[in-house]
């Protein structure tokens, strides 16, 4: 039930053992040297001439396997391998087809739910299979203790189940209340399933999993990586963050669980996340996005038919009756997707942009095809701003976003350092201010790529619209806007330092 990244151990301590046989038989370090440069070049050729992924990735694990000497191989190996090549059994699936057919004709049939005709959610429907629809009432939680408290609510009403997805759960104060309050749901007969990634939610204690289980929580991690083989998934995860309560309110959001996010942490004075609540018909969405993860991997055969059979337990359609009628749309994907469903719908979204573009990531690492759309679309006229944290809470991370300041700032890009005490967690975008994105996604090529993650697109309209607007509003006025001069005065080190974390970016 939890993963120690055996995997990763077992694949370093295998590479070492098979360092030293070889050297072993070779007898020089310098044939041992060959030998593996050899080994490299094999590698680097089957990812030029049969690897599917994108260019900048292609050309940053050639750059890295042919530079670092054993090191980029071993990387490599542990985190490097096409996503798309994972292969599932045949019962994985028929699960999962079963689920995708129930829900395509469950919402068919809601012809009641489909919002007002709007071009944009007509092509990302096209493009995912999920329409924009009316009848949600939303509200946009710009602060982590709020957002905490409104799930805790939400929890305590909930009379049939409680349904949790966390990239990042830990057993801190905050964890343990949470998970007290499912203890006793559990207790009044709530079913109380449970989802974390196996890899973000690394420290979690196996005695505090066990009084989870004895509690009556269905607990499961999400894609472990604790196999003694070569996987190829433990780069790959689940980033996503969702609570669905008797398939009427759903949370989705930026916001993991843990004491930072209520900005209970000393490096920071303050976590700026942004959560999204949902009542409505898109909740039942978002019940569909964990069902999915749920039953992802499952070997067992009709493991989908208890939700369907009982779909008006897990999928009440009498939701609308109590919501408002605001238009949102749920875009989910994966890196096992055919098409980047989340990477194509933000360069849809932002090539239909008029007026003004407004960003803000905790984590900005775009890959070439989106940074050209932001940089063409200043060079147009639109107004472009983008929002970053002025202190990171990962060295890589945060000179991985300063080093594409000086590309933005050239294009007539605005770009702000939110309040350099605090931290900026928040993942939101707004067009035109008419239309905004909250979600789990990253502006950035792991978001885009190498994890599952999941945004509500809100249409205007909408007064949830204009709360978003207004919140960027008032984060640009802790922030600080970044000059041409202030860059052309930054030490030599922080040069050095965001030149390699560009160049790690598009491996991790």
């Amino acid at each position: 039930m939890k993963n120690k990244f055996q995997q990763m151990v077992f694949i370093t301590v295998l590479f070492l053992l098979l360092l030293f046989f070889f050297y072993w038989i070779f007898g020089s370090f310098l044939l041992l040297s060959l030998f593996i440069e050899g080994v490299t070049v094999l590698f680097a050729s089957y990812l030029i001439f049969f690897d599917q992924r994108n260019a900048t990735s292609k050309f940053a694990w050639l750059l890295a396997m042919l530079m670092i000497p054993y090191f980029g191989l071993l990387l490599f190996l542990l985190l490097g391998r096409n996503q798309q090549k994972r292969r599932f059994s045949p019962i994985q699936k028929k699960n999962q087809q079963q689920l995708t057919r129930y829900l395509t004709h469950f919402f068919a049939q809601q012809e009641q739910w489909l919002g007002k005709e709007n071009v944009l959610s007509s092509e990302l429907y096209h493009l995912s299979g999920n329409a924009a629809l009316r009848g949600n009432a939303l509200e946009s939680l710009a602060d982590g203790e709020e957002a905490y408290q409104r799930i805790l609510s939400d929890i305590r009403d909930a009379t049939h189940h409680v349904h949790l997805f966390y990239f990042i759960y830990k057993a801190d104060d905050t964890g343990k209340e949470l998970a007290q309050l499912l203890m006793e749901k559990a207790a009044e007969g709530v079913e109380v399933r449970f989802m974390y990634d196996s890899v973000g939610s690394i420290k979690l204690p196996f005695d505090w999993l066990k009084q989870l289980v004895a509690a009556g929580i269905d607990v499961r991690p999400y894609d472990l990586v604790n196999s003694p083989l070569l996987s190829t998934r433990l780069n790959w995860r689940n980033h996503r963050k969702m609570v669905i309560v008797d398939g009427k309110v759903a949370h989705i959001g930026g916001m993991n669980l843990g004491n930072e996010y209520r900005s209970l942490t000393e490096k920071f004075t303050y976590w700026r996340d942004t959560n999204l609540r949902i009542e409505g018909p898109a909740a039942l969405e978002v019940q569909g996005v964990f069902l999915h993860d749920w039953l992802y991997f499952e070997q067992e055969p009709e493991v989908a038919s208890p939700f369907i059979d009982q779909a008006a337990l897990y999928f009440p359609t009498e939701a609308i009756e109590k919501a408002d009628d605001e238009n949102c749309q749920i875009i989910f994907g994966g890196p096992y997707d055919k098409e980047r469903m989340i990477h194509d719908a933000f360069m849809d979204v932002i090539g239909k942009a008029t007026t003004s573009i407004k960003i803000a990531s905790p984590y900005f690492v775009p890959d070439e095809e989106s940074m050209a759309t932001l940089r063409r679309a200043a060079r147009s006229g639109i107004k472009v701003e983008l929002m970053i944290p002025g202190k990171g809470d990962r060295a890589l991370s945060y000179f991985g976003n300063t080093s594409f300041i000086d590309r933005l700032l050239e294009a007539g890009i605005n770009v702000y350092f939110y309040d350099k005490e605090a931290f900026l967690h928040g993942k939101y975008m707004i067009i035109d201010d008419t239309i905004a994105t909250i979600g789990s996604t990253n502006f950035d090529v792991r978001s885009f790529y190498l994890n599952h993650e999941i945004s509500a697109f809100i249409y205007g309209p909408s007064k949830t619209v204009v709360e978003i607007v207004n919140q960027f509003k008032e984060d640009l006025l802790k922030s600080e806007q970044v000059t041409q001069k202030q860059r052309a005065t930054r030490s030599i080190s922080q040069r050095i330092k965001e030149r390699l974390s560009a160049f790690f970016a598009p491996l991790l």
